[in-house]
């Protein structure tokens, strides 16, 4: 069953009657007619809201609401999310939120949505520069099968983005997988295997489904994600932002240079690490001059308390370890937690 089928299977047997489709500008402009089928049987809506992480707002949320009220839809709407990652965080948070949580469905067209954004039932927009700090747990009561066909309208940057937390799974999960990401000289749409979109989703699934709400077992896919996010907001606030996907990247690198210095990671496999993630990103010196760019950020984080922010090591690849303390006094000192 394809993708689009499956959607609309999907709807059939759940007795849909409105839809109200949430895109932005970019895949709306490469894919104006590919929903266009919904409207063969169900009333159909569609919002547009402009590509980029700036739409990802609690302002944008807001005019969402606002047109779902002035279209009078009732608890029975279905929010059908087109699009990456933003579009997916975005509309699963209006969906959770509408009338205390209408159905919605992620129907994702970039790397980063099939393997990460779409699954897992996070929802959250951004605000003052600081990543998804307003948002709520709610699963998808669908998610479209991904359909490698659309990454061969994916700007490189944003292939680039997937391949990131592509990677991170690797690194949590498989050494055989890093090894086989380890052979790719150059990212292309065409060398992105569906196994290895099935095999993050697979284990993504595994975490959720004992920690969805992200207090235990779930907390290995931060992997990279504590001062990956406070690059992005960084990025963000200097206004050169970069895609979710390559900042987790350059934190991926950062947390792992902290895990060898507390010697929980081999040297030899942190070079390992280093030499992929170079081959495809750039990734900045670490240095003093930019923790203490960073800091502003990482107080920012979810997970700090008392002063310290919890990062997930890594013992070796394909082996997360477990959580430790980073002290945001001196940023580089990695503590068990008590």
């Amino acid at each position: 069953m394809n993708t689009l089928t499956a959607v609309l299977d999907f709807l059939r047997r759940n007795g849909a009657r409105e839809v109200l489709v949430l895109t932005d500008r970019n895949v709306d402009a490469l894919y104006p007619q590919y929903l266009s089928p919904l409207a063969e049987t169900w009333s159909c809506h569609k919002i547009v809201v402009p590509a980029g992480e700036s739409s990802k707002s609690i302002e944008q949320a807001t005019a969402i609401w606002e047109e779902m009220l002035d279209r009078q839809y009732d608890r029975e709407v279905v929010v059908l999310n087109f699009g990456g990652g933003m579009i997916c965080d975005l509309g699963g948070f209006v969906a959770a939120t509408y009338k205390r949580g209408v159905r919605n469905i992620n129907l994702p067209t970039t790397l980063l949505a099939m393997i990460d954004a779409a699954v897992g039932g996070k929802t959250a927009v951004n605000h003052h520069y600081t990543k998804n700090c307003i948002g709520v747990f709610r699963q998808p009561d669908f998610i479209a099968p991904a359909d490698t066909q659309f990454l061969d309208t994916l700007p490189h940057p944003e292939l680039l983005s997937g391949f990131g937390e592509m990677l991170k799974y690797a690194l949590i999960s498989s050494h055989t997988f890093f090894q086989e990401l380890e052979q790719l000289d150059r990212l292309t749409p065409g060398v992105v295997r569906k196994n290895w979109i099935d095999a993050c989703v697979r284990f993504k699934e595994s975490r959720v489904s004992a920690d969805f709400e992200d207090r235990g077992a779930r907390r290995v896919l931060n992997f990279g994600h504590t001062y990956g996010h406070a690059y992005e907001s960084w990025c963000a606030a200097q206004g050169d932002p970069v895609p979710h996907g390559v900042a987790v990247a350059v934190g991926m690198v950062i947390e792992c240079r902290l895990s060898a210095q507390a010697g929980i990671l081999p040297q030899e496999e942190l070079e390992r690490i280093e030499q992929l993630v170079r081959r495809h990103f750039v990734v900045p010196d670490w240095d003093e001059a930019l923790r203490n760019r960073l800091l502003p950020y990482l107080a920012q984080d979810k997970k700090v308390c008392n002063g310290a922010v919890t990062i997930i090591p890594l013992r070796h690849i394909g082996l997360i370890g477990q959580p430790r303390m980073l002290s945001l006094n001196d940023g580089m000192t990695l503590s068990p937690m008590k």
